[in-house]
């Protein structure tokens, strides 16, 4: 590609990126706030929909428990009232009219208004009670108590004058088969028998005021029935006194939820149910939805359960209501995230709950954000106007600038062809005083640089060729011993240093082995070694002890070394098969680790002395000890090995080379060797070595 192309193409991406960087940050940015915003407010429209809905759900309870408070004295007082009339057996003359239920079937009851029950297409009228016999009770066994119950049309009438609103029907089941209900009206079935209803039976069984969900035989309509028993002194059931509120007319005058939204579901559940679990349920035991439940009178109204696969969340609420505490949780219930909110009534064991679905709740919040996301969509496209008209002008722009930039660029590649090509003489013209001709004048001094630098690098790869050469190929053949070694340079060229001295010599019985570290690395390092070596080679001819080997070359030495302030470690060992035994001298060097797998145990081979080229006249002690017993291990080594630091800064140390060698002395010298050189790398982790390091290994065998 031209270099024509590559600036306008450049100029293109510097000018376009800011743009099209600061138009998505721009976007990115109102998006950002649009969501923020639309999370603010529906945090703070679920906040206020929390505390609205939790004082609903209590005014809803307060409300409840009242009403409930009030149909339970009714109903206590309609069967104080039936159970007097039973009692007394007023002889007073009967009402002139007791109407049956045929009779209003009939349409003969003539001398009352009949008023529409809603919901159904029976009539009732105000004026009368009505009297329906059960299957086998005749009329003429019935007529004493419809006398007496007929005394209970004066209260009925009061009764329902005021509170009307709240009950559809109250009715007296007598245990005869007698059932009177005011206000009087007709539908009853043949078979209609108020012993056999659920509300009946429920109260004759249990004491105080029964609670039902069932379908009015007359009307059909989903009622909640409240019944009381009609008991002597002794406990024996007359009767059962009953009152029916429908459920449309129960929530239709009192659910104050019907303010938030259609949605909104309100419910009368029970806290006494437990499931199989033995937890509590929350039964609803009335909710507008029972109205539409069932049409069969006879067939019993399956009450609902509040499920939701939110179990915990549900469990919560069920222990809130039965320790009396209302408030409002966040679930799924229909399939629909909601909030549910709930109150106990008091006293009752009984709780509201609403329902409100979520998405109700922040509509508004919703409605804002998609506001801001088409608000967003026409920043954008604006964005894009500019940003053609920004691209066409920076390519006429580009175009012309190119000129001025691509001859110097073309002269100045042609050079750098040149000079890969192995022309250092390459050269340029420097035009103006610019970035361009800044760079034509760099390239001009790149081109001896680089020149030098390669003659330095074939030096340096020369120098490391002879250091490698200086030492030993191979190690020495001596019967009973196994012996390996090697050095690892943290440069191309290093300051440590190993050598066996036995090829200096014709004696097979001795074999001298050197390991030494000069201060420092590098080249200087390397060539104070190879002098060190070379002096020592050239000392050991005539076979001198290592003490005296040593003193005489640290004399060379300190010739050289004088005020350098460079030195060497060395440790000098002789191996002396003849006399068994070992000699070795020590030039500030780490002690060698003698290690015995018989006793598990390590000794270090100590001894006095300073480094080399330290003190001019220093003299070298030597140390003996008895020839080492096969299967020991002796390792020589340099510090670069113990000093050395892994990544989190911890020193390998002498303690973790030790347990290398314990673990590794089975084997040969040389897989000794390799196994601290692998441990090592482990340790390291990939950081490359700061010193030198050294080793030689030598195992005894027989």
């Amino acid at each position: 590609m031209r270099i024509r192309t590559k600036l306008l193409c450049f100029l293109l991406v510097v000018v376009i990126t800011p743009l099209c960087a600061l138009g998505l940050y721009a976007w990115r940015q109102t998006e950002t706030l649009g969501q923020e915003l639309a999370e603010k407010t529906a945090e703070a429209l679920e906040a206020n929909a929390a505390g609205e809905l939790v004082q609903t759900a209590d005014m809803f309870g307060e409300h409840c428990a009242a009403t409930l408070d009030l149909l339970e004295t009714s109903l206590a007082l309609t069967a104080d009232a039936a159970m007097h009339l039973l009692d007394v057996q007023s002889p007073t003359p009967p009402p002139p009219l007791m109407p049956m239920d045929s009779d209003f079937d009939a349409g003969t009851v003539t001398d009352a208004v009949l008023t529409p029950i809603g919901g159904s297409d029976v009539n009732a009228s105000y004026d009368h009670m009505v009297f329906h016999l059960a299957p086998g009770l005749t009329k003429q066994a019935a007529l004493p108590e419809m006398r007496a119950m007929s005394g209970l049309t004066p209260f009925y009438r009061t009764l329902f004058a005021h509170h009307k609103s709240l009950m559809q029907f109250g009715y007296v089941g007598l245990a005869s088969g007698l059932h009177c209900a005011y206000p009087g009206h007709g539908g009853y079935p043949v078979d209609y028998d108020p012993r056999r209803r659920p509300w009946y039976q429920n109260a004759a069984a249990k004491p105080g005021v029964t609670w039902d969900v069932m379908t009015d035989a007359a009307t059909r309509q989903v009622v909640a029935s409240m019944a009381l028993a009609l008991r002597t002194d002794s406990g024996r059931v007359l009767g059962v006194a009953g009152l029916d509120i429908p459920m449309a007319r129960l929530f239709l005058q009192s659910d104050l939820s019907r303010t938030w939204s259609d949605k909104m579901r309100s419910m009368l559940v029970s806290l006494d149910t437990q499931g199989m679990a033995g937890k509590p349920e929350l039964v609803i035991v009335a909710c507008r939805d029972y109205a539409q439940k069932s049409r069969d009178w006879t067939a019993p109204v399956e009450l609902e359960r509040i499920d939701s696969p939110d179990t915990a969340v549900l469990s919560e609420v069920a222990h809130e209501l039965a320790a009396g505490r209302s408030g409002v949780r966040r679930l799924i219930y229909r399939g629909e995230d909601t909030f549910l909110a709930f109150a106990p009534i008091a006293n009752k064991r009984l709780a509201v709950v609403l329902a409100a679905p979520r998405d109700e709740v922040v509509a508004a919040a919703e409605q804002a954000e998609a506001r801001v996301i088409t608000a967003v969509s026409g920043l954008a496209g604006q964005i894009g106007w500019f940003l053609i008209g920004a691209v066409l002008l920076t390519a006429a722009l580009a175009v012309t600038a190119s000129k001025t930039v691509t001859r110097p660029v073309r002269e100045l590649a042609e050079a750098a062809r040149k000079l890969a090509s192995g022309d250092f003489s390459a050269r340029v013209a420097r035009c103006g005083r610019d970035e361009l001709g800044e760079m034509a004048q760099s390239f001009n001094d790149m081109a001896p640089q680089l020149l030098e630098r390669m003659k330095l690098k074939n030096d340096m790869a020369l120098a490391m060729e002879v250091q490698q050469h200086l030492l030993p190929g191979r190690p020495p053949a001596m019967e009973g011993m196994d012996i390996a070694a090697l050095s690892l340079y943290c440069d191309e060229t290093g300051g440590d240093y190993f050598d066996f001295l036995e090829f200096c010599q014709d004696d097979a019985t001795h074999a001298d082995i050197v390991i030494g570290d000069v201060t420092g690395h590098g080249v200087s390092a390397a060539l104070f070694m190879a002098t060190g070596r070379a002096l020592l080679r050239g000392r050991a001819v005539g076979q001198p002890g290592p003490g005296a080997l040593l003193t005489e070359v640290n004399a060379l030495l300190c010739q050289d070394t004088h005020l350098t302030g460079r030195f060497i470690t060395l440790f000098f060992l002789r191996l002396d098969r003849s006399s068994k035994e070992m000699v070795w001298c020590r030039a500030g060097h780490d002690p060698g680790l003698l290690y015995d797998p018989a006793g598990d145990d390590f000794e270090q081979l100590q001894g006095t002395g300073i480094p080399l080229g330290a003190v001019p006249d220093w003299t070298y002690a030597e140390m003996r000890r008895p020839w080492i017993k096969p299967g020991q291990v002796l390792v020589l080594y340099t510090d670069g090995i113990h000093e050395a630091r892994s990544p989190g800064d911890a020193m390998y140390g002498k303690e973790r080379m030790e347990t290398v060698v314990r673990r590794e002395a089975a084997g040969p010298a040389s897989a000794i060797v390799n196994a601290l050189v692998a441990d090592l790398k482990d340790f390291k982790a990939g950081l490359p070595l700061e010193d030198d390091v050294t080793l030689v290994v030598i195992k005894a065998t027989s």
